[in-house]
């Protein structure tokens, strides 16, 4: 007969409810912000970022390292930029809807893609939830003179379905 008092009966329950204690502690988020415990380094939230918090800030930036960031709400526009800069093309997204942007349209002779397609996550809450709120990542080299169309297409990588949405700057190197 066991006795309550054993020492090795303690033991054995001990260990045999350990997982359902670390699943329960690791079950307690709820989906929502993790905890604040570290100071919000973004640039917006920096005191010395000019015009940080202001909505009329412009989307496409160059920056001292010759970088060009496109964002979709600069459709249709023209970029003028040296050769030898990176055209960064930065596209919001949400990975649980099976699409994503790709680049349909480029002039390879003048806008040369660099590396694969990034993703980082678009909210310092959403880091690492499935299916958040994402930005879709692509670098372009200015390789050459000349005026190339940029398209990007949101789609599904499977089927042959029209896209949700399209893309279209032009980018004239000098």
């Amino acid at each position: 007969m066991l006795s309550l008092r054993s020492p090795r009966w303690l033991r054995s329950y001990s260990v045999a409810l350990l997982p359902f204690g670390l699943l329960a502690c690791s079950g307690c988020h709820d989906g929502g912000a993790p905890p604040v415990n570290s100071a919000d380094t973004s640039p917006a939230s920096s005191p010395n970022a000019p015009d940080a918090g202001f909505a009329s800030a412009p989307t496409a930036t160059a920056s001292a390292a010759q970088e060009t960031v496109v964002h979709a709400d600069d459709d249709g526009k023209s970029f003028d930029v040296p050769r030898g800069s990176i055209v960064t093309v930065s596209l919001a997204s949400n990975a649980g809807t099976g699409y994503r942007w790709v680049p349909t349209k480029v002039d390879a002779g003048v806008l040369a893609q660099q590396g694969d397609r990034t993703v980082e996550s678009s909210s310092a809450g959403a880091t690492g939830v499935p299916g958040g709120p994402t930005n879709e990542v692509y670098h372009f080299t200015a390789v050459s003179p000349g005026t190339a169309s940029l398209e990007m297409s949101l789609k599904r990588p499977f089927g042959s379905g029209e896209p949700a949405r399209t893309l279209r700057v032009t980018v004239n190197v000098h």
